[in-house]
């Protein structure tokens, strides 16, 4: 089977990490895989030696002109806001441009048997969605668009040409792979989806616990921030956005008496698209005097599920949605014990047992949960023992359920 991967990006996340993992872990190594890179993707670029020890990948760059990648480069040059105006009204335009590059590109790269485009929400990259239409054309037999996140409604005076691609959708994907029910749900809900017409399946994430084909050196977590072996080292791990909810984790610190306090040190793993956001959380967090208690380490050298072992408390403080939370579930490889808000996809397998749900934008919850964990640690080490069983009794790797749809569509 020869699979031609669309990976089209400009951060880091959670994407990057489900395909390394899904190509890692793919069951047949006789199978051809080719990822077709956007220039820029920081993604990638985080994980490129991981990608280049696969004997079965290798990888192509493509300077996309999607309209996302447009309105990048246009960010990246300090272009006038009315720029991005112009180019949002031309979204139709970029569309069938990029459907038309593409093309040109997929026949010179030769010929495929499956196409999977990875994209993050819906429609989110347009590129992602454009390449399904590009696999048709050139003949890609079986073309399956991936989500990861939540469907927005479509944006002003574009109901008409969005509902349009909603249809060329059905009409030319093979499959819609979404990574939760609550990712399949959103889709229903927000677009003009119709399941009786076009296959929506539900794969969850998996991780394997083997070790990485490229070793990487792990940041000591507690030699950085001077914790010593008695203070519970909290995380919260990922991009520095609004929605991720860092502003609740620090008004639930603030909740904790001083006694309390004295206990925890929460570090904050993970970079942010604006430096204000950082500065403003740290403003915060010294207006209400528990700067001491809190440090903004930054992106930091080695796997995430590495750095999350050595957590005493994984938190997930997002407020909207999370359309699967692959840091819960690498924190319960590991058995780390998990406090998460109760959004999108995280109550399909965190629950009372193993771990604990709050919710959402409630400091009031989330310092409720940090008490109890102070005072009762036995009690979450027992939910994280909970959590691994839990996974470790998932006995069907992801990439086995990917592959076993390729065939499906293939037939």
């Amino acid at each position: 089977m020869r699979i031609l991967v669309y990976w089209e990006q400009e951060s880091w996340g959670g994407v990057d990490t489900h395909l390394l993992e899904l190509l890692r872990t793919w069951p047949n190594q006789t199978d051809e895989v080719v990822l077709l890179v956007n220039e820029g993707n920081i993604g990638f670029e985080r994980l490129k030696a991981d990608f280049s020890s696969l004997p079965h990948v290798r990888w192509v760059i493509y300077k996309s002109y999607s309209h996302n990648e447009i309105s990048r480069r246009l960010r990246d040059s300090e272009k006038p806001r009315f720029f991005a105006w112009f180019l949002y009204l031309a979204l139709p335009l970029t569309y069938f441009i990029s459907v038309h590059r593409q093309s040109k590109v997929f026949r010179r790269l030769g010929a495929f048997d499956v196409l999977l485009s990875d994209n993050g929400g819906y429609p989110a990259a347009w590129g992602a969605i454009s390449a399904i239409e590009a696999g048709a054309r050139v003949g890609i037999r079986a073309r399956l668009l991936l989500i990861h996140h939540s469907a927005k409604h479509p944006g002003p005076l574009m109901n008409l040409f969005e509902r349009m691609i909603d249809s060329r959708l059905m009409c030319y994907a093979s499959a819609l792979v979404c990574v939760s029910h609550a990712t399949r749900a959103e889709l229903l809900k927000c677009r003009w989806i119709n399941e009786a017409t076009v296959r929506i399946r539900v794969i969850h994430n998996s991780i394997s616990l083997e070790a990485e084909s490229v070793p990487q050196a792990v940041t000591n977590i507690r030699a950085i921030t001077t914790t010593n072996s008695e203070i519970y080292l909290i995380g919260i791990v990922g991009r520095i956005e609004p929605y991720k909810g860092h502003e609740d984790l620090i008004f639930a610190l603030a909740r904790l008496s001083p006694k309390q306090r004295a206990k925890v040190q929460l570090v904050v793993i993970g970079s942010s698209t604006s430096t204000n956001e950082v500065s403003r959380l740290n403003r915060l967090a010294h207006n209400l005097g528990v700067e001491d208690n809190l440090q903004f380490l930054g992106y930091l050298e080695g796997r995430p599920i590495d750095l999350i072992a050595q957590l005493d408390l994984l938190v997930v403080a997002t407020r909207s949605f999370e359309g699967f939370g692959l840091t819960l579930l690498e924190a319960m490889c590991v058995s780390t014990p998990v406090l998460a808000t109760r959004v999108g996809a995280i109550p399909e397998f965190v629950n009372g047992n193993n771990g604990l749900l709050v919710a959402p934008a409630s400091p009031v919850e989330l310092a409720e949960a940090l008490v109890q964990f102070i005072e009762e640690p036995q009690l979450w080490k027992r939910r994280a023992e909970i959590a691994r069983e839990m996974i470790m009794d998932k006995k069907t790797l992801m990439a086995h359920e990917y592959r076993r749809l390729f065939t499906e569509c293939l037939a």
